[in-house]
């Protein structure tokens, strides 16, 4: 009997183990207002196709299929609501409705996200909830009073460095905020927290040091909790790409300028192994506020062009980078009330791009890319990198000290040394500079040396070749360096010297090949004289000497050295004299005596008493006076003035001194000289003029012009001498056009003209420039029978 008993007890015992419902563990989708409820489905809200509890039984190996319709549930009481959780398709949207069947907010879950993810706002006063979306299967979904499990872990998408910064980019998983912790040891502990309850997902830490290794996390939160992210590490560091305006700022990309097709940080993370495809695009950025911007940086394709423009969209100014260099570049001019910077060009990657208010790296070295000596002169060019200007410095020992300053503040690629020795080694360097600092080329070594190459007329100057007169297809020093280790192929076609003024030649010497003519023109291109090279390697005397010589030419093949020799036919320019120099505010104002035939006079200044002397400003010959501003107040400056006239540039006036100071009265400069009236004034220069321009690089520029445009060009120039106006002259090259133009113009910058020459005459057909340019004779060409 108690057998039977005990039988029967246990069978009720195990069916009633077997009839109670398994119990779930507790898990992401669980804790919330839909546990084990059962769901309707059906294509519209009230039409009940079916139901299930599959997407609410806390088991991620069922799902359920709505279709294309909705999922929804009514609540007894009205609720709360804070979170949710979907699993399944893309695409889902829970939406809250009250008692009315009024929708009160709606959520669109992060589609790569299965964890709880909190509402920016709770809901109050729902009595039903929706589930609507394209994407047809749910395997679990809950809504929640408040969360009952944290949210899932964030990733730090994106983490750059800059000069004592940090950026970092996180994904969004939902989370109610974020947390950013910071370690100095990989794996923490991250007991910084350096910003807390962040609702977005980036953040930039302004309290890292420059050279540390920094490790970092973000903790999603919700009211239940917080995950940690897997750490990223980084190093902040001031490089030549930091310091700008665009410092880790998100640039936009796109075909045209204001529709970004995309946007991209890689051109400004301070780091050169990402870089962006830009395409045919442009890049850009618009500041909140004008700025002004001095230098630019870009790394990347060649034939990249910053544009500046002002809040209306005006282009203020552009600026195409120096492609062989990736440091930093300043402009010739900073440009003002910038509003917005512009990145074209037909090089399609960028590495990183920055512009600078005032740069923060020195430039990037330049080198020395020329070096030749003759007779006591030395002679340098060098790579243009960018800099706002350059010093020239020597010594006498390689590896230096590079103690004598030769010239300071240049601002082209080219510097003649005319304070050395001959047979004295020298070893050279140039500095580039800009506000932040400077940066030294390699040296290189010259010893000048005078020769019988050397004393003539044209040492070391740069010889136009090409294979018709006038038309110049490349310049060449190698003729004239001193060098008979050198040599430059005329390749059949000719080289060519124009004088500023007339010169009288008396002998000449040539090294090349056999069969070289030399030939002598005047002003007007008529040729005066014809030698045919007979001693090779040696000075040869002219029969008689010849005068007026305005160009010399040689015919033939190779060249190794060549020269004349002989004397010009005017007297030397006079020296200015009485110069005075008036400290003012950062400034100094400079007067001098007026000198008779002076086209212009060049301002050299000095910081060491004696030179090296720098060419600061060129003023017209009609001034004389100039305001040297922009100075370091404290600081001593040594300057002195030369003439230029027909006969060239005169020696050094005397030697002025001043030392701008804060807070004193600026000076006037005195009165300019009022010339005497001349009643022919103009007369006799004719309707028409030939203004000869020589830039400092040597190149000599002609143009066939009326007085019209000539004296356009005189006006500009005063003006900027005096630092007004533009920039550049634009010169129309009129009957020169060739090709399909309708106009063409060849722009001149005014820091690069040496001198200039205006040689007037007359055609009879008035001063408008409507008459064509009269064709010049060209030089007579030797029969062929005679060069061989």
């Amino acid at each position: 009997m108690k057998k039977s008993v005990v039988s029967f007890l246990t069978m009720v015992m195990v069916m009633t183990l077997l009839s109670v419902a398994p119990v779930s563990a507790q898990s992401k989708y669980t804790g919330g207002l839909l546990d084990g409820v059962q769901l309707n489905v059906g294509s519209a809200v009230g039409t009940l196709g079916k139901t299930s509890t599959k997407m609410t039984d806390n088991n991620e190996s069922t799902e359920e299929n709505k279709g294309n319709g909705v999922v929804w549930h009514s609540f007894a009481t009205p609720q709360e609501i804070s979170a949710v959780i979907i699993n399944g398709s893309s695409n889902q949207t829970v939406e809250f409705y009250d008692a009315s069947q009024n929708l009160l907010s709606s959520y669109t879950k992060i589609n790569s996200q299965t964890g709880v993810q909190s509402l920016e706002t709770p809901v109050k006063d729902v009595s039903m909830v929706v589930l609507r979306g394209s994407g047809p299967y749910v395997v679990e979904w809950n809504v929640f009073g408040k969360p009952s499990t944290a949210p899932s872990a964030t990733r730090i998408d994106w983490i750059q460095a800059g000069d004592k910064v940090v950026s970092l980019d996180w994904t969004h998983v939902g989370a109610k905020s974020y947390d950013v912790k910071r370690s100095t040891s990989s794996g923490g502990p991250y007991s910084t927290i350096i910003a807390s309850d962040v609702t977005g997902t980036t953040y930039t830490d302004n309290t890292v040091s420059n050279g540390t290794t920094y490790y970092y996390i973000v903790v999603a939160k919700n009211e239940a909790g917080g995950t940690s992210s897997p750490e990223r590490f980084i190093k902040p560091t001031a490089t030549k790409y930091t310091g700008g305006l665009l410092d880790g700022i998100t640039l936009s990309i796109g075909s045209n300028v204001g529709e970004p097709q995309r946007k991209s940080k890689k051109m400004t993370d301070n780091d050169e192994s990402s870089e962006e495809n830009k395409g045919n695009g442009a890049v850009w950025h618009t500041f909140e506020t004008p700025q002004e911007i001095s230098a630019v940086i870009i790394n990347g394709s060649s034939n990249q062009t910053v544009e500046f423009y002002d809040a209306s969209q005006n282009l203020l100014s552009s600026y195409t980078k120096i492609n062989s260099q990736t440091g930093v570049q300043s402009l010739e001019t900073p440009v003002k009330d910038v509003s917005m910077v512009v990145l074209r060009g037909s090089g399609p990657y960028v590495v990183e791009w920055n512009v600078f208010g005032k740069p923060s790296t020195a430039p990037s070295a330049t080198r020395i890319d020329w070096i030749q000596a003759g007779d006591k002169a030395v002679s340098l060019d060098w790579t243009h990198v960018g800099a706002k200007s350059y010093d020239v410095r020597r010594g006498t020992s390689s590896g230096g000290p590079y103690s004598t300053l030769v010239a300071s503040d240049v601002k082209g690629l080219t510097f003649i040394d005319t304070t050395v020795n001959n047979d004295t080694m020298y070893y050279y360097v140039v500095v580039a500079k800009n506000e932040a600092g400077r940066t030294e080329s390699p040296e290189a070594p010259i010893k000048p040396t005078a020769t019988k190459y050397t004393g003539g007329l044209l040492d070391m100057l740069p010889i136009k070749v090409g294979t018709k007169y006038g038309e110049v297809k490349s310049t060449n020093k190698k003729f004239t360096d001193n060098n008979i280790g050198s040599e430059g192929n005329l390749g059949g076609g000719m080289g060519w010297y124009n004088f500023n003024s007339p010169k009288e030649i008396s002998s000449v010497i040539f090294n090349g090949s056999a069969g070289m003519v030399m030939e002598f023109y005047d002003n007007n291109d008529n040729l005066l004289y014809t030698h045919k090279v007979s001693l090779n390697d040696k000075v040869e005397t002219l029969p008689s000497p010849v005068k007026n010589v305005h160009t010399v030419m040689i015919r033939g093949m190779w060249v190794r050295e060549w020269n004349v020799f002989g004397k010009s036919e005017l007297p030397p320019t006079e020296a200015p004299m009485n110069l005075t120099a008036t400290a003012g505010d950062a400034q100094v104002t400079l007067n001098w005596d007026s000198v008779k035939g002076a086209t212009k006079y060049n301002v050299k200044r000095a910081t060491t008493a004696g030179g090296a002397y720098t060419t600061v400003a060129s003023v017209d010959g009609t001034k004389t006076s100039y305001i040297d501003k922009g100075l370091t107040n404290g600081t001593t400056y040594y300057y002195v003035v030369t003439a230029v006239g027909q006969a060239g540039e005169s020696t050094n006036s005397n030697e002025a001194i001043a030392t701008p100071k804060a807070g004193v009265v600026e000076p006037e400069p005195k009165p300019e000289p009022t010339p005497d009236p001349d009643p022919n004034q103009g007369k006799d220069m004719g309707d028409r003029a030939i203004l000869t321009l020589t830039l400092d690089n040597g190149t000599e520029k002609e143009y066939d012009l009326s007085m019209t445009e000539v004296n356009a060009f005189l006006t500009w120039y005063d003006a900027r001498a005096e630092g007004k106006g533009k920039l550049t002259f634009a010169f129309d090259k009129h009957d020169n056009n060739r090709g399909p133009f309708k106009k063409r113009k060849e722009y001149i910058k005014f820091d690069s003209i040496y001198n200039f020459e205006v040689n007037g005459y007359e055609t009879g057909a008035g001063n408008e420039g409507t008459e064509q340019p009269q064709p010049q004779p060209e030089p007579t060409p030797i029969p062929e029978e005679e060069l061989h």
